[in-house]
C-alpha cells in the first residue's frame, strides 16, 4: 500500500479517536485538533481548543452524545465536534481516569480528604449525561484502569483487584428518584428511555397537592390530560376554595378537545358561580374550532338564566330545535320563533319544529300559523301530508276549516282523512242556525263531487249521526244502497221520489218494487192506490213475485178494494193454465222418448247389430280390413282409430259427450249422498252451525266450474270398475252389454281368414255379423296354434269382443 504523510509535529499525543464522519480527533497536552479528509486531497485540519489533557483522559462518546470527542482537563469537561469546540462542563477536581458507559461519563478523581493521603483513595463518579444527574458516587482504592467490556463496567485497582459495577434497571432508578422526591429527574429519565412518564407526572402532582401547592399541582395535572382520567383530578378540586384551580383544569380539557358534556357543564357552572360573565361570553362566543359540547352549554346557560347566550349558541351552531325552544318557552317570543322556523333551510326541520311547538304557536298566533301551514303544505318538492297538522287545530275549528279548504283547493288528490275532517267540520257548523244553509250546501257539493276523496263509509256514518237526509241519499245512491234510499223516502212520505227511484234503479234491484208495493199497500189515499196499480203492472211484467205474496202484501190493508187485484189475478190464472198444458205435452213427449230408448237398449243386448258403414269415419276412405266397428255405428280403419282414441275402448266421436253424461250422473249420486251426510251431521252435531260451516269450507256445494270447455264439478268422480274378460262375456250367452266395444285382434295363422265370435258375413253386406257363441273354442284353439308358427307367418285379422266399465258407445 502507498503511505502518505500530511503533517508532522513533535508533541506528546495523549488521545486519538475517529468519529462516524471519518474525522480524526487528536488530543495533546496543550491542544485539541481535528483532521477531516476531503477526497484525496490533504485532510482539513481544524484547531478546536488550546486546552489539552493527560494520557487516558480523552474518549469518543456514543450516540447519546452524538459521537462527540471528550477530554477531561482540570476542573472541567470539554466536548468537541468536527468543526465546533462544543460545550464546556465545569467540574471541580483532577481526574485520573475517564470512561464512557451507556450514555454515562465515568470519572475517577483524587479524593479531597485532609486526614488521608491523597493517593490512598479515589472517588468514582458516574454522570448521567442524558438526564443531567449523578447516577453513582463511591470511593475505591487507587484505580489502575477503567474497562468497559461485555456490557459491564470494571474498575481495576493498583493491586490488581477488579470491581464490577452493575447498572440498575430503569424502573429501579425511577423508584429511587421518587423516594428522594426528585420527580423532575425521574420524569426526564423516563422520557429519555421512552418509558411511561405520565404516572410520574401524576405522582408529582399528588405530591404537590399533599404539600398544599395546589397551583403547582394543577399545572402538573394539566400535563397528564389525555392519559389520566379527568374525574381523578376533578374530585381533588371540588372544594369551593379550589374553584379557580378547577376552572383552570377544565379550560385545559376543552383546549385539548377531550372534554365531555359533564366537563362543559361543570366549567360553565364554575363561570356562573364566579359571576365571571366575561369569561363565560368569551368561552361561548369564541371564534375558531369548537372545543365543547354545544347542547350541554345551551342547557347550562338556560339553567343559569343566560337566555341570550343560549340563543346565540343555538343559532350559531344550527341547533334549530333548541333555538325555537328558547324563544318559545324561555323568552315567550313567538313571532321570532315562527319567523325562524319559516327561514329554516330544511323541510324536515320545519316539519319537526312544527310538530313540537305548533300547538303553542297556534294558541298565540292562530292566523299567522295557519298561513304558514298552508304555505308549508304547498311546497313543490316532497310536501308534508296535511293530515299530520290537523291535531294542532284543537279548539280552532275556524282556522282548521280555512286550512283544509286551502289544501283541498290546491291539492285535490289529498287523502281521505283531509276530506273526512273537512266534511265533519261542515256538519258541526250546520247545527248552528246562522250558517246551517251554507254548510249544508257545501256538504252536498262535496258529496256530489266525483273527485272528492272522502271515505264513503265514514261519510255515511257522519250523515246519519247529524241526520242530514240529502247527504244520506247521495251516499246511498253512490254505493248502490237503494233500499236505504227508499227507506228515507218512505220515512218522509215522498211518493214521487219513491216512484222515480223504482223506475231509475228497479231494473238493477227488483226488490225496490216489492218494497214500494208493501209501502203503498198500507196507505189509504187515492194516490197510493194509483201507484199500487202501476207497481203491479211492472211486477207482473217482470214476474218479480208469486201471486200469493202479492195478495198477502195487499191484504195487510183491510180497505184495499178487490178491483185493484181482479185483473192481476185473472191474468195469472190464465197464464198458469197455459203452462200446465205445456208441461203435460212435455211429459208425454219425454215418456215416449224413454220408452223408445229402453227398446233400443234391449235390442242392443239381445239382437245382432248390423254394420252397414263402408267408409272410415276419420279419413272417409273405403273401409277395409283390419277395421274397428263400435255399437254407436261409427267405423274406422284400425290405424285411424288408434291415432284418435284416448283409450282403445272409447269412441273418439262420442267419448266427449258420453264422458260428460257419466260424470254428471255420478256427481248427482255423490251430491245425493252428501246431502244425506250433511243432514245427519247437522242433526247429531253439538254445534250445528260449525257442521254447516265445515261443509261449505270444503267446497262441497260450490257451483260447477268450466275446465277446458267442459263443465265439471269440483267433486272428481273416478271410474274404477274392473275389466271384464272375454270368457265372462261368452259365459253370458254371447249377449254384449250396452258398454261393450268391438275391437280388432291380430293373431298368427296360416289358415284363411275366418270369423270368430261372429257368423259369416252376408253376401250383400260384407260387414254384417251375427253373434256365434259356439265359435269360442275355435277362436281359442286358433290363437294358441298361431303362437307356435314360424316367424314367416302372415297376419290374419279377426274380430273379438272386449268390455270395460269406461266405454260409453
Amino acid at each position: 500500500s502507498v503511505r502518505k504523510q500530511w503533517y508532522q509535529r513533535r508533541v506528546r499525543v495523549t488521545g486519538l479517536a475517529f468519529n462516524k464522519e471519518v474525522a480524526l480527533f487528536v488530543a495533546t497536552e496543550t491542544a485539541v485538533h481535528s483532521y477531516k479528509r476531503v477526497s484525496d486531497s490533504t485532510p482539513l485540519q481544524t484547531f478546536l481548543s488550546s486546552d489539552g489533557c493527560g494520557l487516558g483522559l480523552s474518549l469518543l462518546t456514543d450516540h447519546h452524545q452524538y459521537h462527540q470527542f471528550l477530554i477531561a482537563p482540570k476542573n472541567k469537561f470539554l466536548f468537541f465536534t468536527v468543526d465546533d469546540p462544543g460545550n464546556n462542563l465545569p467540574m471541580d477536581g483532577t481526574r485520573s481516569h475517564i470512561a464512557w458507559y451507556r450514555g454515562c461519563l465515568v470519572s475517577v478523581s483524587f479524593a479531597r480528604r485532609t486526614m488521608l493521603k491523597q493517593d490512598s483513595i479515589c472517588d468514582l463518579t458516574i454522570y448521567d449525561m442524558s438526564n443531567k444527574f449523578i447516577g453513582f458516587t463511591g470511593t475505591f482504592p487507587p484505580v489502575k484502569a477503567l474497562l468497559v467490556e461485555w456490557g459491564s463496567l470494571f474498575v481495576i485497582g493498583k493491586n490488581n483487584e477488579i470491581y464490577k459495577l452493575n447498572e440498575k434497571g430503569i424502573q429501579e432508578k425511577i423508584d429511587i428518584l421518587k423516594r428522594k422526591c426528585l420527580y423532575d429527574d425521574a420524569i426526564q429519565l423516563a422520557k429519555n428511555n421512552q418509558d411511561d412518564h405520565m404516572n410520574l407526572i401524576k405522582a408529582h402532582g399528588d405530591h404537590l397537592a399533599s404539600k398544599g401547592d395546589h397551583d403547582g399541582a394543577i399545572s402538573k395535572y394539566i400535563g397528564t390530560i389525555g392519559h389520566v382520567e379527568p374525574s381523578y383530578v376533578i374530585r381533588k378540586f371540588l372544594d369551593a376554595r379550589r374553584i379557580h384551580n378547577l376552572t383552570q383544569y377544565l379550560e385545559a380539557l376543552h383546549e385539548a378537545n377531550v372534554a365531555n358534556q359533564d366537563h362543559t357543564t361543570l366549567l360553565l357552572n364554575c363561570y356562573t358561580k364566579l359571576k365571571n360573565v366575561q369569561k363565560l361570553e368569551q368561552f361561548i362566543r369564541s371564534e375558531g374550532e369548537l372545543n365543547f359540547d354545544v347542547e350541554t352549554a345551551i342547557k347550562v346557560c338556560r339553567q343559569a338564566t343566560y337566555f341570550d347566550d343560549a340563543a346565540y349558541l343555538a343559532k350559531k351552531f344550527n341547533q334549530y330545535d333548541w333555538y325555537v325552544h328558547i324563544q318559545i318557552e324561555d323568552k315567550q317570543d313567538y313571532r321570532t320563533a315562527l319567523d325562524y322556523i319559516n327561514e329554516l333551510p330544511s323541510l324536515e326541520k320545519k316539519k319537526e319544529n312544527v310538530k313540537n311547538f305548533g300547538k303553542q304557536l297556534m294558541d298565540h298566533l292562530p292566523e299567522d300559523m295557519t298561513e304558514f301551514l298552508i304555505q308549508l303544505c304547498g311546497e313543490t318538492e316532497d310536501p308534508p301530508p296535511p293530515e299530520e297538522f290537523i291535531p294542532l287545530f284543537v279548539n280552532r275549528n275556524d282556522c282548521l276549516i280555512l286550512f283544509l279548504e286551502a289544501i283541498v283547493a290546491e291539492q285535490p288528490e289529498s287523502s281521505s282523512q283531509v276530506y273526512n275532517a273537512l266534511l265533519e267540520l261542515y256538519l258541526r257548523d250546520s247545527q248552528k242556525e246562522e250558517c246551517r244553509e251554507q254548510r249544508t250546501e257545501q256538504v252536498v257539493e262535496m258529496l256530489q263531487n266525483d273527485n272528492a276523496r272522502y271515505d264513503p263509509d265514514h261519510a255515511l256514518l257522519l250523515m246519519q249521526l247529524y241526520r242530514l237526509q240529502p247527504g244520506i241519499v247521495i251516499l246511498c245512491e253512490k254505493r248502490g244502497l237503494y233500499q236505504h234510499v227508499l227507506d228515507c223516502y218512505c220515512e218522509n212520505n215522498e211518493y214521487k221520489s219513491i216512484m222515480d227511484l223504482c223506475w231509475r234503479r228497479g231494473a238493477e234491484e227488483a226488490s225496490l218494487w216489492v218494497q214500494a208495493l208493501r209501502y203503498f199497500a198500507v196507505r189509504e189515499d187515492e194516490e197510493s192506490r194509483g201507484h199500487v196499480t202501476e207497481i203491479l203492472q211492472y211486477i207482473e211484467q217482470k214476474n218479480l213475485l208469486p201471486p200469493l205474496m202479492v195478495v198477502k202484501a195487499l191484504s195487510e190493508n183491510a180497505k184495499t178494494p178487490i178491483s185493484v187485484l181482479m185483473n192481476y189475478i185473472t191474468r195469472h190464472i190464465a197464464i198458469e193454465e197455459e203452462q200446465t198444458n205445456e208441461n203435460e205435452i212435455l211429459i208425454k213427449k219425454y215418456s215416449e222418448e224413454a220408452t223408445k230408448m229402453r227398446e233400443e237398449i234391449k235390442k242392443l243386448k239381445t239382437e245382432p247389430v248390423i254394420f252397414q258403414t263402408n267408409k272410415c269415419t276419420q279419413c272417409v276412405k273405403k273401409l277395409n280390413l283390419p277395421a274397428v266397428h263400435l255399437l254407436c255405428k261409427h267405423s274406422w280403419h284400425q290405424q285411424c282409430f288408434e291415432e284418435l282414441a284416448d283409450l282403445e275402448e272409447d269412441c273418439p266421436v262420442c267419448s266427449h259427450d258420453n264422458r260428460q253424461t257419466l260424470e254428471h250422473l255420478k256427481s248427482l249420486d255423490q251430491i245425493e249422498n252428501l246431502d244425506q251426510q250433511f243432514f245427519r251431521s247437522v242433526e247429531h252435531a253439538p254445534d250445528p252451525f260449525t257442521a254447516v260451516a265445515d261443509f261449505f269450507a270444503k267446497g262441497v256445494y260450490n257451483k260447477p266450474v268450466v275446465i277446458d270447455g267442459e263443465k265439471k264439478s269440483k267433486l272428481q268422480v273416478t271410474r274404477s270398475r274392473p275389466r271384464v274378460t272375454h270368457e265372462e262375456v261368452l259365459s253370458q250367452g254371447g249377449r254384449a252389454r250396452s258398454q261393450a266395444v268391438v275391437r280388432e285382434a291380430v293373431v298368427f295363422d296360416n289358415s284363411p281368414p275366418q270369423s270368430i265370435l261372429f257368423s259369416e258375413p252376408d253376401s250383400n253386406n260384407p260387414f254384417a255379423t251375427t253373434p256365434d257363441v259356439s265359435a269360442n273354442n275355435s277362436a281359442n284353439n286358433s290363437a294358441n296354434n298361431s303362437a307356435n308358427n314360424s316367424a314367416n307367418k302372415r297376419y290374419r285379422p279377426v274380430l273379438c269382443v272386449d268390455t270395460t266399465a269406461s266405454v260409453h258407445c
